[in-house]
């Protein structure tokens, strides 16, 4: 993942760090066992990086050196790197690689966010990070979902090894020969603590145990003992685990073994269990539960939203080349033609203009209209389309050194309707959308406020963020990468961002969705699963929900997003990506919009029937 300054709003860097640093911060992610955690940017290069807190009251200065030695001497795909040590009069900073996907806790919070092949593989991940670290003679000490961070890969999630604070050399191993609790066993989280780290003995087995807790946590969607530090010691010591009849044998073997209380009947390295997780994944039965949700036996509840009475339908004489939604109003396009339902069911609007619309972008002051020609603006009191801007050709005068490029273009407006951002003949050119509406026909075009070149050959998909910054966003299927780029009205590139996923195109053709939380995108992954991605642009954070069924179309609504497949089965989930309920509606949807705080609008298409558009509210769509 290539990560550059992406920073909307930062916080004032003389608040936490001091102002000779040469980090800014975005804003606290976490909070760690010696301190917290903070999303920054390098100002030399852009670079998103995590800052790891650690303060002397909670880390002495050999702990921090024992860290810092750590986290130097590594360098493996499944662990955190260390990038530098950043020293100041206020404080120290561990300054990290960035994991955009959080720790596996978080994803494991989640509403069945992993099947059992995507748990096997993160679990073999962590244990080849561990392999790496034993090889060097560091036992970690504090394997835990915590302390697992993620990046997003091409294949998935890739875990990272976290938090070294409390690693051990192998040569400093040590066992209390009183056969008493060793002061040194307060250090860490007994929940994953294997047996003979209560009496101070570290070992590599002690770290395998550890992955053995987490993988029963996986499968079974707890731990296998529980209790306060006193009970739990003695639990891990002599309590028989237990094993629901659910799990194939072949995962059964793998965490009881490595779950053996004694270190020598585990297995003899974590490269060794990796192996035996490899080789039980061509297990005939777990084949058959490859796809099945974690945990196992979790049989997630179902919430059931139910349309209101009173839904209205309309027929339609074609199907609809555009469906987007206001507060107050739906807009649909059939060809050249605008039809426009008003929320409070007044009578329907209809508004002709001179070529085929090719996509609406309604606001609460109008919509922008577009065509393959020409932009034009509809107020929502006036119903009369007004000529904003001819896009079919770019003038000569403007372009320069791009005359002659192509006629495509990308258009969006900013919440407040004062501006207009167009995207075309390799330029980003902003206007006054106020200029653009009072201009008379007569009068010479008018020139954007503001122009700078994109400096990629295809055109992006663009859309403001708020009043004050435009996001650009480009898909590389060959490359399976998109970039997203900020800029401010102004023309100034805040930064870049790249990931290794490519999402689809919904109905009429975008791929991404921008919903009511600020800088928070949804799109639908394009992979042989259907996935949704949430992601969160300050700071950078990414979610991914798996769907069960393909989706067909899906749109933002007010506090998330709707998502509908081809039986018509309409899933809601809120701004975190949580499911929230599902609605059952009219089978082969082609278009799905949002209006109001709990309005939708449905286009569908019945086989021998025709093609309708159905305007409904439901009880308990409210998501935010």
């Amino acid at each position: 993942m290539k990560v550059k300054d992406l920073t909307l709003h930062r916080t004032p860097a003389h608040k936490i760090v001091p102002q000779h640093s040469k980090y800014d911060i975005i804003g606290l992610i976490g909070q760690g066992q010696f301190g917290r955690v903070f999303c920054g940017i390098d100002r030399a290069t852009g670079q998103l990086v995590a800052l790891k807190e650690l303060s002397h009251q909670r880390s002495p200065t050999h702990k921090f050196l024992q860290e810092l030695g750590s986290l130097l001497t590594l360098r493996h795909p499944n662990i955190v790197a260390c990038q530098a040590l950043e020293h100041t009069a206020t404080g120290r900073y561990l300054v990290m690689d960035y994991c955009e996907g959080g720790t596996l806790r978080s994803l494991l919070e989640q509403d069945s966010a992993l099947n059992l092949a995507e748990g096997l593989r993160l679990t073999i991940g962590i244990l080849a990070g561990l392999d790496y670290t034993h090889q060097r003679g560091i036992i970690h000490c504090d394997i835990k979902p915590e302390n697992i961070l993620l990046n997003l890969g091409n294949a998935g999630w890739l875990p990272r090894l976290s938090d070294f604070g409390i690693a051990q050399r192998v040569r400093e191993a040590k066992s209390d020969s009183r056969g008493v609790p060793s002061p040194d066993a307060s250090m860490g989280s007994p929940a994953y603590m294997a047996p003979e780290r209560f009496y101070g003995l570290y070992s590599p087995a002690s770290d395998v145990y550890a992955v053995g807790i987490l993988l029963f946590e996986l499968l079974i969607g707890q731990r296998p003992f529980t209790g306060y530090p006193g009970k739990l010691m003695w639990a891990h010591m002599n309590q028989r685990l237990e094993l629901p009849v659910t799990i194939p044998q072949a995962l059964q073997a793998i965490v009881k073994q490595s779950l053996e209380k004694l270190p020598a009947r585990r297995f003899t390295t974590a490269a060794e269990m990796a192996k035996a997780l490899r080789q039980a994944m061509e297990d005939p039965r777990v084949k058959e539960f490859k796809d099945r949700r974690l945990p196992l036996d979790n049989v997630p509840e179902s919430v059931i939203i139910k349309p209101l009475p009173g839904a209205n339908r309309a027929v339609l004489p074609a199907p609809l080349t555009c469906l987007a939604s206001s507060e107050t109003f739906v807009y649909g396009a059939l060809a050249a033609e605008v039809r426009i339902w008003p929320a409070n069911r007044q009578p329907l609007i209809k508004v002709s203009l001179p070529a085929p619309v090719t996509q609406l972008q309604p606001q609460s002051q109008g919509c922008l209209i577009h065509t393959p020609q020409q932009l034009y603006w509809l107020g929502a009191d006036e119903w009369q389309p007004r000529s904003l801007l001819n896009v079919g050709m770019p003038d000569q005068e403007n372009l320069g050194d791009n005359a002659g490029a192509s006629s495509a273009y990308k258009a969006a407006i900013d919440p407040d309707s004062r501006w207009l951002a167009v995207a075309m003949g390799g330029q980003l050119r902003f206007y006054s959308l106020a200029a653009l509406r009072s201009a008379k026909s007569d009068e010479p075009p008018q020139l954007p406020v503001r122009m700078l070149a994109l400096g990629e050959e295809t055109l992006p998909e663009i859309m403001f963020l708020d009043r004050r910054h435009l996001l650009a966003v480009w898909q590389d299927l060959k490359k399976n990468q998109t970039l997203f780029r900020v800029y401010t009205r102004r023309g100034t590139q805040l930064g870049l961002l790249s990931l290794p996923v490519v999402c689809k195109e919904n109905s009429y053709g975008r791929p991404w969705t921008l919903t009511d939380e600020p800088y928070t995108l949804f799109g639908i992954e394009q992979t042989p699963k259907p996935t949704v991605l949430r992601i969160r642009l300050h700071p950078l954070q990414v979610t991914r929900i798996p769907l069960e069924t393909v989706p067909v179309c899906w749109a933002a609504v007010q506090g998330g997003c709707v998502i509908a497949n081809a039986q018509g089965e309409i899933l809601f989930l809120d701004l975190q990506g949580r499911r929230v309920g599902t609605l059952k509606g009219t089978k082969t949807p082609l278009a799905i919009a949002g209006w109001g705080a709990n309005g939708l609008a449905i286009a569908t298409h019945l086989n021998g029937q025709g093609y309708y558009l159905y305007c409904l509210e439901v009880e308990g769509a409210r998501l935010g």
